[in-house]
């Protein structure tokens, strides 16, 4: 399945890209397994803390959603879109 991460602010500009469409198989967490795989192994660390959970200082979207106000994490399907957003900082 296909499925396409957008990247914003700090992660756009240290990846150099806006938007990369992914080929995997399985739920989120392969989806960003795979994702490392064209971005580089650090982007793992930009989405998961130590223990493997999301960080909480992202905002991960699906389709929109923000990840935190779900009760569980969705199937993903064909052409879903998945953005992460960096800490938002300013004044």
């Amino acid at each position: 399945m296909k499925c396409i991460l957008e990247l914003y602010a700090t992660l756009r500009e240290k990846y150099r890209t806006k938007k990369v469409e992914v080929e995997f198989n399985g739920d989120l967490h392969a989806f960003f397994e795979a994702t490392s795989k064209i971005l580089g192994p650090e982007f793992l660390e930009d989405v998961y803390s130590d223990d493997k959970n999301f960080r909480k200082d992202r905002l991960i979207t699906i389709n929109g959603r923000n990840l935190k106000d779900m009760k569980e994490i969705p199937e993903l399907k064909d052409g879903d879109l998945i953005a992460v957003f960096p800490p938002i900082a300013g004044g």
